[in-house]
């Protein structure tokens, strides 16, 4: 403490917090006078700094002091800076924005005006009240300070220039109880996905409606999708796959205002189909890209005044020419049953040894490349993900000719994939690490991931198999060119078929033309003595709920009840219908799709794997599709943007409800994160992908505190995620949440 400057106590404390030594908490003060050495010239200045002495040398005819007469001697006058007689503080801990008054006394030794001048090196200072010895003045705390600041300071200068210095300690202490989060309004978040704000200003999930039909398969909110293996009977060898109908709009096969394909190079195939075998010619007007690496094979052949080249998929390992001209083939138009025509014919049969024949190479040789994900082995040009690589469920180790994806390793026949599907990524490509090596129950069904909201969806399943073309079989073979009449003017001989989802897209014609094309009693077991053609007479049909219509039954009654076990959600199909609309192009649909009040967030996916419609049962294989729906809320940044500071502490509350129908089935999680804003001198922008850190907090109500100090940043922000099953019954309910913080200077 300076020499006779007395402490003062604080108007709001106990104890003394005024004018402090340089080492006490509070006020600080620099007063440093010292003499100094007289000398024998003329007047000088000597020094003039803050806390010095100034010192003036006048000659003198008397001495300095009495008694000590020096004659003709010089006399010192020594100026001594201002004294703080008394300093003051109201407050020494504040809260961010948190306001203290200060207050100092001085006096001047020479009796000179005074004059004072105050400085912050943090927080901002307000218009201070002077007199002619005291000054006053108000702080306002900053939003965060370090530990040991002394951010405030005072000068008093007398009419000499000598000034005496002061400072006043802060603590800015952060309340992690104070909540900072806004009311739930529409305006304090950021998105809202698959949520709304209630009139009670609480965040519930929606419960969108899904597909109802195999033709359009999309969800209006993000999804959890699932898909799991449900039954097979079929003697081709068969792979589901899937891709987003927009990236088929992008590639430019589709035009999106009718669900047609395109034919951009104008030689009478479209283009989807064009490069799923790809049969256009390697030059000229016609061609295009090859869809992967190198060809396997170089031949051409000309059909209807184009030239194309003749498709990998559809030759043998020696490339052996396969085009066959003006073959007579039934006409596979509806109402033209046994007329004769003359249409061209490319591809051949699989052979029993295939060897690298029937096949464009690629990650899966006899997957079309358009179809598989895109890597390096299809030239990154595939479109596609594949769920299931195969199909087969039976009781020995083969697939059909060899032409398999993977192969069969397996004799049970359980519900279960004859393969190692864990050894497969959800899009089809091999794990470095097998999560579940060999075949067990978990291989039966493959989780999709988040399937995004407002995106169709469309299924393919790649079949392997060797049809022949019999309207009394029921089948045909594709057809890659229509004229106007709808006739086909070039066939299609391969045994590697590929069936859409969306009916428009498939190469083979309905050669019957019915509408529908096929119904079904989706609870009824099936039985291969029941016509469906005549349901009504038939003992095995069983009548659709409680209505007098009779159908017969879509799958057998082992897997009826093996779908009520927990694998598959305990589900049991009611009496429903099913039926198969026509494509409306004369294309004939190859899958259907079944939804149910009483099952919700479930749909059973059934394909047709013959070209031409076979038996039209609709269940040579069936998957089934689970979804859970995913809830998604991010609040707007909610800390004060203050460049000097980092988000160093987070005390996250919540609470939340599931009711009862939900079960265990829901699953919250929260994240927060600090650099939610990217910010410049100018404006902020959203961050996309701010920097989440996962918060490990129970369901209701619970709190946790976390340090963010690793991560700094100063645009707080949090999200939350709800994952449920579709049960209309069950809306998961963020309640409240609260956000308290503590910050620190970003630079110490």
């Amino acid at each position: 403490m300076g020499q006779g400057v007395p402490t003062t106590p604080c108007a709001s404390h106990a104890g003394p917090c005024g004018l402090q030594g340089l080492s006490a908490k509070g006020l600080r003060a620099v007063i440093t006078p010292e003499r100094l050495s007289l000398q024998s010239h003329p007047i000088r200045l000597l020094a003039l700094v803050a806390g010095s002495v100034l010192l003036i040398i006048l000659p003198s005819a008397r001495p300095a002091h009495a008694g000590a007469p020096v004659s003709g001697g010089p006399t010192s006058l020594v100026l001594l800076p201002p004294q703080l007689t008394s300093a003051s503080q109201s407050e020494e801990v504040l809260s961010p924005g948190g306001t203290a008054q200060l207050e100092v006394q001085a006096t001047d030794p020479q009796g000179s005006p005074l004059t004072f001048s105050w400085s912050a090196s943090a927080g901002s200072l307000g218009t201070p009240v002077n007199g002619p010895n005291t000054s006053s003045q108000q702080w306002t705390a900053p939003a965060c300070l370090a530990e040991g600041s002394a951010p405030v300071g005072v000068t008093v200068t007398n009419g000499l220039g000598l000034s005496t210095s002061a400072l006043f300690d802060f603590s800015v202490v952060q309340d992690l109880g104070i909540d900072h989060q806004p009311p739930f309004t529409l305006a304090a978040f950021q998105t809202l996905v698959g949520a709304f704000i209630t009139p009670e200003q609480t965040v519930r999930m929606n419960i969108p409606l899904g597909p109802i039909s195999a033709e359009r398969i999309m969800f209006q909110a993000d999804h959890q999708l699932t898909v799991s293996f449900v039954y097979e009977y079929a003697a081709a060898s068969n792979a589901l796959g899937w891709m987003y109908y927009d990236d088929l709009v992008a590639r430019g096969y589709v035009n999106p205002q009718d669900d047609t394909l395109r034919d951009a190079n104008a030689n009478g195939i479209a283009d989807l189909h064009e490069d799923l075998y790809n049969l256009s010619p390697p030059s000229g007007p016609q061609s295009r890209p090859y869809i992967g690496l190198n060809r396997r094979c170089l031949r051409t052949f000309s059909s209807g005044g184009f030239t194309y080249s003749q498709p990998e998929l559809a030759l043998d390992a020696s490339c052996t020419s396969a085009f066959a001209p003006s073959q007579s083939l039934e006409d596979a138009r509806p109402g033209h049953a046994y007329e004769l025509l003359n249409i061209d014919v490319v591809g051949r049969a699989s052979t029993t040894t295939p060897g690298n024949g029937f096949s464009d190479t690629g990650l899966h040789p006899r997957i079309p490349n358009l179809l598989e994900p895109a890597t390096a082995e299809n030239n990154f040009k595939g479109v596609g993900k594949l769920v299931f690589l195969l199909g087969d469920d039976d009781s020995d180790t083969k697939t059909y000719q060899q032409l398999g994806t993977v192969a069969d390793t397996s004799t049970t026949n359980n519900g279960i994939p004859d393969y190692d599907v864990s050894a497969y990524d959800a899009e089809g490509r091999r794990r470095s690490v097998n999560p579940d090596p060999g075949i067990s129950a978990a291989d039966r069904t493959v989780d999709l991931g988040l399937i995004e909201g407002g995106r169709e969806i469309v299924f393919f399943l790649v079949s392997n198999f060797d049809s022949s073309h019999s309207l009394d079989n029921g089948t045909v073979y594709p057809c890659l060119r229509k004229a106007a009449n709808g006739q086909c003017t070039l066939h299609l001989k391969t045994p590697i078929s590929v069936f859409f989802s969306k009916s428009k897209w498939n190469l083979d014609q309905d050669p019957l033309g019915q509408v529908p094309v096929a119904a079904r009693n989706i609870g009824c077991a099936y039985s291969d003595v029941c016509d469906p053609s005549n349901p009504v007479s038939s003992p095995d049909a069983c009548y659709v709920g409680t209505t007098s219509q009779k159908l017969c039954g879509w799958m057998d009654g082992e897997t009826l009840a093996r779908l009520n076990t927990v694998d598959y959600g305990n589900t049991v199909l009611p009496m429903d219908a099913i039926s198969v609309p026509a494509s409306g192009n004369g294309s004939m649909p190859h899958a259907v799709l079944s939804t149910s009040s009483t099952t919700p967030g479930r749909w059973m996916l059934g394909f047709e794997d013959l070209p031409g419609g076979g038996d039209r049962d609709f269940n040579d294989i069936v998957f089934q599709l689970r979804s859970a729906m995913v809830g998604s809320v991010r609040s707007r940044a909610i800390a004060p943007a203050h460049p000097g500071c980092k988000i160093s502490n987070v005390r996250f509350s919540k609470s939340d409800t599931a009711p009862g129908p939900c079960g265990p089935q829901v699953l919250a999680s929260y994240d927060v994160a600090t650099d939610c804003n990217v910010c410049d001198s100018s404006y902020c922008v959203v961050n996309p992908t701010p920097t989440w850190r996962r918060l490990a907090l129970n369901p209701g109500l619970d709190t946790t505190t976390v340090d963010l100090s690793s991560t700094p940043g100063n645009q707080l922000c949090w999200r939350a995620q709800f994952v449920h099953d579709l049960n209309p019954f069950c809306q998961a309910t963020l309640l409240n949440v609260d956000v308290g913080f503590q910050s620190v200077p970003a630079t110490p």
